[in-house]
C-alpha cells in the first residue's frame, strides 16, 4: 500500500469517527432538555429532519430548531440509547444506519407517562468547510409502548 492509499484509508476512518461523534452529540443535546439552539448547529442550510406523525417534518436549521424548542412541551424524560451503528463515507458525503432504543416520559394532560420507543435513522451528511453535518434525518419509529403495559 502506498502512502496516498494510506492517507484515503486514515481519512475515511477520521470521518467515520467524526460522523459518530457528530450523532452522539445529536443524541446528548436531545436527552438533556432538547438544547435547540445547539442541536441547529448540527444541520446543514437545506438539510430534512422527518420523523412523520406525531413528531413531524422540518427543513432547515431554523424549522428544526422551532420543532425542538417545542420537545420540552412534549417530552419530559428521554435517552438516546444508539447502537448498531453503520457508517459509509464518500468523499464529503457520508450516510449511516443506526438503531435507537428511548426510554422517555410524554407529558399527556398532566402526567408524565413513561414510554418505550424503538427507532431506526437513517442519515445523510455533509463535510462542510472540514466539519461534518446532517443534511438528512428520518426517524422511522419502528414501536412505542407504554412502559406499563410493556411489549408482546
Amino acid at each position: 500500500m502506498d502512502n496516498a492509499e494510506m492517507i484515503k484509508r486514515l481519512q475515511i476512518l477520521e470521518d467515520i469517527e467524526a460522523i459518530r461523534k457528530l450523532k452522539f452529540r445529536y443524541a446528548s443535546l436531545c436527552d438533556y432538555g432538547y438544547q435547540a439552539e445547539e442541536l441547529a448547529t448540527l444541520f446543514t442550510e437545506d438539510a430534512v429532519w422527518e420523523a412523520g406523525e406525531p413528531w413531524g417534518n422540518f427543513v432547515g436549521p431554523e424549522a428544526i430548531k422551532d420543532f425542538f424548542l417545542t420537545m420540552p412541551d412534549r417530552v419530559s424524560f428521554a435517552v438516546h440509547a444508539l447502537s448498531n451503528g453503520q457508517i459509509e463515507v464518500d468523499g464529503h458525503d457520508a450516510s449511516a444506519t443506526w438503531r435507537t432504543l428511548i426510554p422517555a416520559s410524554f407529558i399527556e394532560g398532566d402526567r408524565n407517562n413513561p414510554h418505550w420507543m424503538f427507532c431506526d435513522y437513517k442519515d445523510t451528511y455533509r463535510k462542510v468547510a472540514g466539519i461534518w453535518l446532517f443534511s438528512r434525518v428520518i426517524v422511522n419509529v419502528t414501536h412505542t409502548f407504554a412502559h406499563t403495559e410493556g411489549w408482546t
